[in-house]
């Protein structure tokens, strides 16, 4: 990809602009397609999946893509009796797609812009493996037989309640790191080692997602005492249990992104 991306670097910007456009289009049309996203999340992942072709060319769009569509297709896995509770159900919006996007983007923009050029790489896939092994392992481990345990207490938790884990969940999450971290080292020629710091520091990423969900997640009590992440159950406001009231899914999806990208930042200081 490398001999690609440096081609595509080589054309004429228009012509760039050109394909960047008529390859978000595509996106968008799958994405309307599949009803993977909101309004505002098409709107959203139009505008960095822009900025992440101009800046990481098509290698950079590759990656994302592959989170992208990994999540539509296991998306289809997950029995309805089971999408019904997951927190992760329904259509992605605007807040969910910069949620997940950001800490990767923070990578890139290093890449493009400072003398960190290799670390910005490692940042950005980073951030994707964490968004990816976060996704991979709440949707996988909703297929779990048995109940997730608490991250904190490792007490029994609802399946798709923030906070609970599983070994089903978490050997997903860890795989879907490690598929990203594969394909990043390969798109851009990075070192071998590279292959485990994103794979690490991604897992680690979606483990501290489950952190941050059983204790400073906000969550809900309906009427019949069971919890909830959301405000409102069928028209009726639930009375805030627990946790930071605007500390919601899509902030500890954002924190736990940058968590993973900090690890990441820190391994690589030590292996470069």
């Amino acid at each position: 990809m490398a001999y690609i991306d440096s081609l595509f670097f080589s054309l004429n910007p228009f012509i760039r602009v050109l394909i960047i456009m008529a390859l978000m289009l595509l996106i968008v049309a799958f994405s309307i397609k599949k009803k993977q996203l909101t309004t505002s999340g098409i709107v959203a992942a139009f505008i960095v999946g822009t900025i992440i072709t101009y800046i990481g060319g098509l290698s950079g769009i590759l990656i994302m893509l592959f989170f992208f569509l990994s999540a539509a297709v296991i998306g289809k896995v997950i029995p309805d009796r089971n999408k019904a509770i997951h927190k992760k159900g329904g259509r992605r919006d605007s807040a969910q797609v910069l949620a997940n996007s950001i800490p990767a983007l923070i990578g890139l923009f290093m890449f493009r812009f400072t003398d960190f050029a290799q670390i910005g790489l490692v940042l950005y896939a980073t951030g994707l493996a964490e968004a990816t092994a976060d996704t991979w392992s709440g949707e996988l481990g909703a297929l779990s037989k048995s109940d997730p345990v608490s991250i904190i207490t490792f007490t029994k938790v609802p399946k798709g309640l923030s906070g609970g884990v599983s070994f089903v969940g978490t050997l997903s999450g860890l795989i879907g790191s490690f598929l990203i971290a594969l394909l990043s080292v390969g798109c851009y020629t990075l070192s071998p080692i590279m292959i485990a710091i994103i794979t690490i520091s991604g897992t680690l990423g979606a483990l501290f997602d489950s952190f941050l969900g059983a204790t400073l997640q906000v969550h809900y009590r309906r009427e019949d005492g069971s919890l909830t992440e959301h405000r409102e159950s069928d028209g009726k406001k639930n009375v805030r249990a627990r946790g930071i009231s605007f500390i919601d899914n899509d902030a500890v999806n954002f924190l736990s992104g940058l968590f993973a990208v900090l690890i990441a930042f820190v391994l690589s200081l030590v292996a470069i």
